[in-house]
């Protein structure tokens, strides 16, 4: 099952962002319900504490408390989780405040533990949590490889201008910033550990 889950700050048109894409169910982290509204789309949940705003007018809406451990893009990772998504295509969350965006790619994290494919994406970047055997499609721009949360060992990377062959990526070295896939497809392999998988305009 695919989730879409809309972040409150989004860079870029949020149909630009998820246009092609098909959703069984759409979740909306606190305010942005709002943009979910001027895209047209059908709302399934509102889920979030709305410090900074008022709550909006619907029916499936969950408020939660301003001071609690989950942020409201997290709560509804978990809700999507809930519900038996196994793919979550989350829009915005990238840029703006530094924290937020860096809890972001640990709710990535988070999913990727549960067995969950999670992306983050706005109109410039798309993010992911990796693991085990991966296929990348040729995209616009560059395509970063970072280890995330320790060590990534027996690294092999084919189809990339910057190629890896059983290599070592170490998180305290940003060894796989701005690389290209120069083929249709890159295939990476990874023994053991995590990498942060970036696609930059």
């Amino acid at each position: 099952m695919t989730c879409l889950i809309i972040t409150p700050y989004i860079e870029g048109a949020l149909s630009d962002i998820i246009k092609g894409r098909k959703f069984d169910v759409v979740l909306c982290a606190d305010a942005s319900y709002e943009a979910a509204a001027a895209a047209g789309l059908t709302v399934d949940e509102v889920i979030g504490d709305f410090d900074h705003g008022n709550a909006p007018e619907f029916e499936n809406i969950v408020r939660v408390p301003c001071e609690k451990d989950d942020t409201d893009t997290m709560l509804c990772i978990k809700e999507a989780i809930s519900r038996g998504a196994d793919d979550i295509f989350i829009a915005g969350g990238i840029g703006g405040r530094l924290d937020h965006t860096v809890a972001n790619i640990q709710s990535l994290a988070y999913a990727h533990s549960k067995g969950v494919r999670a992306v983050l994406a706005d109109a410039s970047n798309e993010a992911m949590i990796v693991s085990g055997d991966a296929v990348f499609k040729k995209k616009e721009g560059y395509f970063s490889l970072l280890a995330y949360g320790g060590k990534c060992v027996g690294v092999t990377l084919v189809g990339a201008k910057y190629t890896l062959k059983d290599a070592t990526l170490d998180g305290n070295f940003p060894l796989g910033v701005s690389n290209v896939i120069t083929d249709e497809f890159a295939a990476l392999k990874i023994q053991s550990g995590r990498a942060l998988v970036i696609f930059s305009k």
